[in-house]
């Protein structure tokens, strides 16, 4: 069976990490509004949306946590494989339900973004980039030139993340304005 290199492995275990820890950090900076992100989604009762929005950020922040480790990266990557089915599953049902205009809950801003089936898309391949990265690595030793390559390429693929989840965003925003104006 054909091993990766295990900087591929180390560049995606920096972008669920860097992704997860600011979306657990952004909850738990205002925490009121993830609760209400977490309710305007309407797939669970909302009796439970005080015990689950917790659980979200501890879940998030363990997969950032958890990934980091090369002992536990592959339970990271799970995990982080199971929070986005789960946000695949909530905003495709609610855009089945017509309900276009809630929050995502995943923007790093202040003003969030509206779901849409871009969210979709750029999770779907999250978990292809993710499952990739549960293959078997080699064995060979690292470098300083590969630690250096890793962080770089750490650093691009964040930086691509962001520039897709900005234009998401502004796509969301575009459309309203759109429809407001049309």
């Amino acid at each position: 069976m054909p091993t990766l290199d295990p900087i591929y492995s180390l560049t995606i275990a920096i972008l669920i990490a860097f992704v997860f820890a600011l979306a657990g950090m952004h909850k738990v900076m205002d925490f009121a509004r993830h609760a209400g992100v977490v309710a305007d989604y309407r797939v669970v009762p909302a009796w439970s949306v005080p015990l689950l929005a917790p659980l979200v950020v501890v879940l998030e922040l363990g997969a950032a946590f958890l990934v980091l480790i090369p002992l536990t990266r592959s339970t990271g990557l799970i995990l982080t494989i199971g929070l986005l089915l789960i946000y695949i599953f909530s905003i495709g049902l609610n855009l089945v339900r017509g309900r276009t205009s809630i929050d995502c809950g995943c923007g790093w801003g202040s003003q969030g973004h509206q779901i849409s089936a871009w969210l979709i898309v750029r999770n779907l391949t999250m978990m292809v980039v993710v499952a990739a990265a549960l293959l078997p690595s080699s064995n060979r030793p690292l470098y300083l030139v590969d630690w250096i390559l890793t962080a770089f390429a750490g650093a691009a693929v964040i930086v691509v993340y962001y520039i897709g989840d900005l234009l998401i965003a502004n796509g969301s925003k575009l459309s309203k304005l759109k429809s407001a104006h049309g």
